[in-house]
């Protein structure tokens, strides 16, 4: 289930771009058929050996409240992994030499991390 969530895009549209960095992406998006709102974070790391860069997606509801925090500044892309406390979010990740992604739903704070 978590994987078929992870690949559809269905509905979901980009509210605003909070960061956009080449390694370290955070958004904020919203489900065009419920209005939900959520975190994206997207971290990448280069490998330079076998150039298979890792890749990390956290995707988190959060209230409007949290995202206008998001948006106007009040609430920094670092630290919206503590707002994983009591929730669950969609994981994805793909560590360099992996085949595939592995897609599951974690709970809890989430460490967010700028990628290099």
């Amino acid at each position: 289930m978590a994987q078929a969530h992870h690949f559809s895009r269905d509905g979901v549209r980009l509210e605003r771009m909070i960061r956009d960095d080449s390694h370290f992406i955070v958004s904020v998006q919203r489900c065009g058929l419920c209005s939900q709102a959520f975190v994206s974070v997207f971290t990448e790391y280069i490998d330079w050996v076998a150039s298979q860069d890792a890749q990390y997606r956290t995707v988190l509801p959060i209230t409007d409240a949290e995202a206008d925090d998001l948006v106007a500044g009040r609430l920094s892309p670092h630290r919206v992994g503590a707002l994983g406390d009591g929730r669950r979010h969609l994981q994805s990740d793909w560590p360099s030499g992996a085949e595939e992604p592995s897609v599951y739903w974690g709970s809890g704070v989430f460490g967010v991390r700028v990628g290099y």
